[in-house]
């Protein structure tokens, strides 16, 4: 009895330590102005163990990839899988496709992604090697890469122009490609201020009109790069600096219309391949009849629970926002972000959880309109919990000091591997949420944001948040 009082004793004194700190620093210099929000639920009794501004809209930043990854694994399972099908139209004779070729995908944000199991390269060789396969030489019709306009341009009305040229700022559609982004190879002039010339794009549509203002930056300045296009716009344009000293720089920008460029892609690599096939007009708003389609292949993407890790361990805003696009799939289909997010809603509420306050934009965060409260997190992370399958969920979160873009906090490794964490950051933003376990094996949920604080205080708020962290890991 008196070992359970003392240690009921250590747990409020840390607490109220922990609320203490939350005090102070929030009546700190260059806080005070903004807003600091926390919310600790224990899961067991769902009792809340630090509410500090709990029911207070916040901006989640990339926290919000958790609610999203939690929404998409709750709705469609674990093992779901994107498809993209590959077809003919017509027959086959003396050689001659005489019909088309026609690729159809579900909206597999990891189609020809480098970290997937369907890359690009890997994709155009297993296209060749089933043609071949066929006997094929020649393609009489056209190369079609299905994809509905309205992936091209719907996009939340609070995404930054300033973002969505940039990789991070790709939108999703219903066919992707390489993760929508291609990169840029910068050549540094020999002095600051001269104009860094491009070395080349990969992958590269041909049809792009580069506008490059790149200059020359101080050496180890980093990537300060901005690419601004618009969806299915063919110019882009590219401003700011890249180091000094470092040859062929890379920098990465969205694909504007990612259908586009693999259709050209295919057509180049088949016509390499002695598989001739004619350039023409890119065809707009075709009609297919699935009566006239045979079946040639099928690539399936991993399971969604090793998408979801990606998403949350390298925080991809494509990833999240191709879920977003995908939840309603179990319903009736949906063609834009609104109706994802409703769909997210409706799944939240119907396992009874108050919503107040919650106002996404998104799937990813990428947002700055993008508002929850922390007690919103809690509660859906809580939530989760109840489900059979979140071992798998929780695995998709890194563990804090470990793993992902959270592995090089917590250096002496004070949390022990005890807290799983997502990281979250855009400008005026930083955030933290996820699971831990103290030391009595109790598991509990998670989110602390600052929003708002002043600009010269960054490092100041990057500290107290790890230091946060550490001490809910030393309950």
């Amino acid at each position: 009895m008196k070992l359970i009082a003392f240690i009921l004793l250590q747990f409020s004194v840390i607490q109220n330590q922990i609320i203490e700190k939350l005090n102070a620093f929030q009546e700190s210099d260059g806080i005070r102005h903004g807003l600091l929000a926390a919310s600790v639920h224990r899961i067991s009794d769902n009792k809340t163990i630090i509410n500090f501004n709990e029911d207070k809209v916040v901006n989640s930043a990339s926290t919000f990839k958790l609610i999203t990854t939690a929404t998409a694994i709750s709705k469609l399972g674990t093992n779901f899988k994107y498809i993209t099908e590959v077809f003919y139209s017509g027959q086959i004779v003396s050689g001659v496709l005489v019909g088309d070729l026609i690729l159809q995908s579900s909206g597999d944000p990891s189609f020809g992604s480098e970290r997937g199991i369907n890359t690009m390269d890997d994709v155009l060789t297993e296209i060749i090697k089933i043609l071949k396969g066929l006997n094929i030489s020649k393609i009489e019709g056209n190369v079609f890469v299905d994809d509905e306009t309205v992936y091209q341009y719907d996009s939340p009305d609070s995404w930054i122009w300033g973002d969505m040229g940039n990789y991070y700022g790709a939108l999703p559609h219903k066919f992707n490609v390489h993760e929508n982004y291609y990169t840029v190879y910068f050549e540094p002039g020999n002095n600051i201020g001269d104009v860094a010339r491009i070395n080349r794009l990969q992958p590269f549509d041909e049809d792009w009109e580069i506008v490059n203002l790149v200059k020359t930056g101080t050496r180890n300045s980093g990537d300060q790069v901005y690419i601004y296009s618009s969806p299915a716009s063919s110019t882009l344009i590219l401003k700011g600096t890249v180091p000094l000293g470092k040859s062929n720089f890379p920098v990465k920008g969205s694909i504007p219309n990612p259908a586009k460029l693999f259709r050209l892609t295919l057509i180049k690599t088949l016509n390499n391949a002695n598989i001739a096939v004619e350039d023409k007009p890119e065809p707009v708003g075709i009609s297919i009849s699935t009566s006239d389609l045979h079946l040639i292949k099928r690539f399936y993407s991993q399971p969604l629970q090793d998408l979801a890790r990606d998403c949350n361990f390298s925080s991809i805003n494509i990833y999240a926002d191709a879920f977003l696009h995908t939840l309603a799939l179990n319903d009736n289909g949906f063609e834009t972000f609104n109706q994802g997010i409703e769909s997210m809603k409706n799944h939240w509420l119907s396992k009874s959880l108050n919503l107040s306050g919650f106002n996404p934009k998104d799937g990813s965060g990428l947002s700055p309109s993008t508002y929850i409260t922390p007690k919103n997190m809690t509660d859906i992370l809580s939530s989760m919990t109840k489900e059979p399958f979140f071992a798998n969920y929780e695995n998709t979160i890194p563990v804090f000091g470990q793993d992902g873009s959270v592995r090089y906090k917590d250096p002496k490794q004070k949390t022990g591997g005890r807290v799983r964490a997502k990281s979250g950051s855009i400008e005026g933003t930083r955030a933290f949420a996820g699971y831990f376990i103290d030391k009595n094996g109790e598991k509990y949920s998670f989110m602390i944001a600052v929003n708002q604080y002043e600009p010269n205080f960054l490092e100041k708020v990057k500290v107290f948040l790890d230091d946060f962290l550490v001490d809910i890991g030393s309950f």
